[in-house]
């Protein structure tokens, strides 16, 4: 059910790049949370160069976000965050300033997969 969405400014990380951050994410999401490499997703967006803003100034901003089921530990989404956020900033080369990572947790009840209504979190 994971679904990353990450986002930069166009032209700012190569195919190879991508594959690589999708299966760094996959391997770190299914590590901490302990879901399914193949229930992780992952979408590459991107911003025309120029389009990109922080703090009302023209910058190359990037984000991951992650939309989630809700129930998982405190210390388990914080291990996420510390892990995705390593990760990212190292193989794109985006300055910490210029980063944003978010989880969003939704319930079960309100998310499907494979056809059917998401179980609640342990319960898979």
């Amino acid at each position: 059910m994971p679904l990353y969405t990450a986002i930069t400014e166009e032209g700012s990380i190569s195919e190879e790049m991508k594959a690589e951050i999708a299966k760094e994410i996959t391997r770190i999401h299914n590590g901490v949370m302990k879901v399914p490499e193949n229930f992780v997703r992952v979408v590459f967006l991107s911003y025309p160069r120029g389009a990109g803003y922080t703090g009302g100034d023209r910058a190359s901003t990037g984000a991951l976000n992650c939309i989630l089921r809700s129930g998982h530990a405190v210390d388990e989404k914080a291990e996420m965050l510390k892990q995705l956020w390593a990760m990212f900033q190292s193989l794109t080369g985006i300055a910490n300033d210029q980063l944003a990572i978010s989880l969003q947790e939704i319930p079960s009840s309100n998310a499907m997969e494979m056809g059917k209504i998401m179980e609640t979190v342990g319960h898979e």
